[in-house]
């Protein structure tokens, strides 16, 4: 991570404010960015001229919110300052991130079984790097509490995953952490929905998982001997996103990095996201790389 001029932080001033702002905090200090609270009025419709006055009461609340806000992370020695937007929310950030140029995105995260979050449509819409705050590990957060000790980083070899690993490479110098680097083998999906599978005896299964792990192990080594990471990586067979923040929670990391998407064995088998089943269930923060 190259050092920002803004940090954007997007908040709703709800309960978890104080979570997104505290991990703003966080990395405004190990890149001595400036952060830029946002906070949006969030309208589908443009609201009739007649609610014009309540709207003004709304953002005059909000603007003192917004204050409190700023005064506090200038204690914890963040530079910091704030800005509310009327209008549709996807369309404010977006404006907001071409404005500002930021590195870093901060967010926070609530899952929505029957729709999805706010979180979620921010994430697959705009491209800059985004840290979701969310888990048991950003519980109780408050400015200037946060650090960031072990960071784990997952890798399928995409491009993607690849820029999620410079990144955390680059975050754990800044913050002087540890970095955990594991690739998860998605056999569960050949075995579970290739028919051919049912048909092999057992000789040839196993042979199948050891090829798919010395393939594996082959590629993790090459990639962090690029990267001129020592001792490699793990290397595990199962659910990615369940591994992953299983992993997270056993390691006790205080960050995953991510990439946004990225590959399988067999694309044309693997459903769904894995970056948006590890959002749903991570223990700690959750950083996108797009």
């Amino acid at each position: 991570m190259t050092r920002p001029d803004f940090i954007v932080a997007g908040i709703d001033l709800g309960p978890y404010t104080e979570n997104v702002v505290s991990y703003a905090a966080c990395f405004a200090a190990a890149t001595r960015a400036r952060i830029k609270l946002l906070y949006v009025i969030d309208y589908l419709l443009t609201p009739p001229t007649y609610l014009a006055s309540y709207i003004e009461e709304e953002k005059a609340r909000e603007e003192s919110q917004m204050k409190e806000w700023k005064a506090r992370l200038e204690k914890a020695g963040a530079r910091t300052e704030y800005r509310i937007v009327l209008g549709r929310l996807h369309e404010s950030f977006r404006e907001i991130i071409e404005e500002t140029s930021p590195e870093l995105l901060v967010i926070g995260y609530n899952y929505h079984a029957l729709r999805p979050s706010s979180s979620e449509r921010l994430i697959k819409t705009l491209s800059v790097p985004m840290l979701v705050v969310r888990g048991k590990a950003a519980e109780g957060a408050v400015p200037g509490s946060v650090s960031v000790r072990r960071v784990l980083c997952p890798v399928d070899f995409s491009e993607n995953s690849g820029k999620a690993l410079s990144m955390a490479i680059k975050l754990t110098s800044l913050f002087g952490a540890e970095l955990h680097i594991v690739h998860i083998i998605p056999s569960y999906l050949i075995k579970e929905k290739w028919d051919v599978w049912k048909k092999l005896g057992e000789e040839e299964k196993e042979k199948f998982d050891k090829v798919m792990r010395e393939e594996a192990g082959s590629r993790l080594g090459s990639l962090c001997r690029v990267h001129g990471i020592e001792g490699g990586g793990e290397i595990h067979h199962g659910s990615p996103a369940k591994l992953i923040s299983s992993i997270a929670e056993e390691k006790r990391c205080d960050l995953v990095v991510m990439g946004a998407r990225g590959l399988s064995y067999l694309q044309s088998i693997l459903v769904g996201s894995t970056t948006e089943a590890v959002l749903k269930s991570s223990p700690c923060p959750v950083l996108i790389v797009h």
